[in-house]
């Protein structure tokens, strides 16, 4: 059964869902337009943390305008219910672009798509709004699967629900998706800041250009962490030998794991970038 938001969305179908809620394809009445809309599940409505994440990432949209980060058209509260209204994205993730279409993704097309994807972070990181008394906003869970690629190619980025503001005091769980989390995020003590999205996105790069996962040798979750703290990414030429070689200085230095040697902002990476 379909959530009631009254006479504005009528809704299509399921389309995700994930551990905090479930999205739904519906059609704006008032505008033809497809959207998204995304329910907080019921277990979490009484949760204050899940409510305060919920409604944060709620602000951060409306205040976010770029045309790489997915827009936010309404945030609604019935019935003890929480709703996102998100634009809607016809295409797949970058995910399953590499598994279903291109594998490795080559040189140019790569240089074309994380030309987008940097200047949308960077946008967001230079933002001129306060998040908690901090200027700007980190996304902490960059990542393929929250890389949109639409029908036409447009990129967009999604899913800010877990980002908080650059050097903002921290909670008390370790949040991301292990895989491409910086060293950092894995220590509660340690404050994030625009570097930490900087590794991410040398993961990404990897990601894009082997076709590959960052690290090959691990099993459990804990070989995973062990590897972001004390291992270098796999080398790009084992995973895909067609990789431009070029690329391998780049994940490097974004990937190490002292933040102070990594590239200090998305302007630095996407320089790098642009002189391939």
């Amino acid at each position: 059964m379909f959530p009631d938001l009254g006479s504005q969305y009528k809704f299509i179908r399921e389309i995700g869902r994930g551990g905090s809620g479930i999205v739904y394809l519906a059609l704006d009445l008032y505008s033809g337009f497809l959207v998204c809309v995304k329910k907080l599940l019921e277990e979490h409505s009484k949760n204050e943390e899940f409510l305060i994440k919920f409604k944060s990432e709620a602000n951060i949209y409306l205040m976010l305008d770029h045309p790489n980060i997915v827009s936010l058209k309404d945030f609604i509260i019935k019935n003890n219910s929480f709703y996102l209204v998100q634009e809607y994205v016809e295409g797949q993730n970058l995910e399953e672009y590499i598994q279903n279409v291109t594998g490795p993704i080559p040189t140019e097309v790569s240089i074309g798509m994380l030309k987008d994807i940097i200047k949308a972070i960077d946008y967001a990181h230079n933002k001129s709004i306060a998040i908690s008394g901090h200027q700007g906003v980190l996304h902490l869970d960059i990542k393929p699967a929250n890389i949109l690629i639409s029908k036409s190619g447009n990129i967009k980025i999604i899913d800010y629900g877990i980002s908080q503001g650059n050097n903002q005091k921290r909670g008390n769980q370790v949040m991301g998706t292990p895989l491409f989390m910086a060293p950092e995020q894995l220590d509660i003590k340690r404050q994030l800041d625009r570097r930490t999205d900087i590794y991410a996105l040398g993961t990404l790069i990897h990601v894009m250009v082997t076709g590959n996962k960052p690290f090959k040798n691990y099993k459990t979750k804990d070989e995973v962490l062990d590897n972001i703290l004390y291992n270098q990414l796999t080398r790009t030429s084992e995973l895909y030998p067609g990789v431009d070689y070029r690329f391998q200085k780049i994940i490097d230095k974004a990937t190490e794991k002292n933040p102070d040697d990594r590239y200090q902002s998305c302007h630095e990476l996407l320089a790098a970038i642009e002189q391939l």
